[in-house]
């Protein structure tokens, strides 16, 4: 893309991939982790990022989610984690080509941080550096730190990004996953919000929850910021059918969510866990 993505979004909301787990088991891939696809099906991969491509997304973001060095130990993969990233990032880049911006996209640990579990900050920090190391060194226009649910942690993430070293703009997002709009550690909006801004990150918002929860919280960011605003919530009500997992929310569903984030400021629109191309080439005609 030949305008860097912190201009563009100065002047216009543009539009994200939805989610990739969801749609490898979809595909009837079952994984370890969902990083291994990067590895064992390749051309599944690409053929989704291919598919949010077709369906208008402006945004594309590595199937890195998952690839950090303590969520590949529980998988016993951590002696893959340089090419399982590596090949996240150059799958990705394949795809998108000069047609859409590309996101390194890293999501958490899964452990808590010291008191209150094994991990320490300069553990967890090492952590996030190494894995934001080896998917800078293939080129992104933005970093994702997604789905958080503690302070703590973001912090360290943000600093192991940085430690990292590139000029990359950093977005991050916290999962307000809870029936009271918080995220599982009690954090509001408003907190996650203040801390976000006091890493200096260049845009904020929320993912990974209802889409009731998910638009109320950047509603609330939205009057306390004036960075760009991110949102990618889950498409509907996760349910069990037939042994499979899925989603209530319709592509109608998301393009109104989609209409009413945009009222709300959002300048980066996608979904998270259940959306499909469908749903997001439904929020495109619905922002056109």
């Amino acid at each position: 893309m030949d305008v860097p993505l912190l201009q563009k979004l100065r002047h216009q909301t543009i539009v994200a991939n939805g989610a990739m787990g969801s749609m490898l088991a979809a595909k009837g891939l079952r994984l370890t982790n969902s990083a291994l696809a990067n590895e064992e099906n390749p051309d599944v991969v690409k053929g989704i990022f291919a598919e949010y491509l077709e369906a208008g997304a402006e945004l594309l973001q590595s199937n890195t989610f998952a690839a950090n060095a303590v969520m590949l130990r529980h998988a016993g993969l951590e002696a893959r984690h340089d090419s399982l990233n590596r090949l996240g990032m150059r799958l990705l880049r394949e795809v998108a080509g000069d047609a859409a911006y590309v996101a390194a996209n890293l999501g958490p640990t899964g452990e808590l941080l010291d008191p209150l579990g094994p991990l320490t900050e300069p553990e967890a920090r090492e952590v996030f550096r190494r894995q934001a190391e080896v998917l800078l060194a293939e080129g992104a226009d933005l970093v994702l730190l997604e789905s958080f649910e503690a302070l703590d942690e973001l912090a360290a993430a943000v600093a192991g990004v940085r430690e990292a070293g590139g000029q990359v703009p950093v977005a991050t997002t916290f999962s307000f996953s809870q029936p009271s709009g918080r995220s599982m550690m009690g954090v509001s909006p408003a907190q996650a919000l203040a801390t976000m801004v006091e890493l200096g990150v260049d845009v904020v918002g929320a993912n990974c929850g209802l889409p009731s929860t998910t638009l109320a919280a950047v509603q609330e960011m939205a009057a306390l910021t004036d960075l760009p605003l991110m949102m990618q919530a889950n498409a509907g009500v996760p349910q069990i059918r037939g042994g499979e997992t899925v989603f209530s929310g319709s592509p109608d569903d998301s393009a109104e969510l989609a209409r009413q984030a945009v009222a709300a400021g959002v300048r980066i629109i996608g979904g998270c866990c259940g959306t499909t191309p469908a749903h997001i080439a439904a929020i495109v005609r619905a922002l056109a």
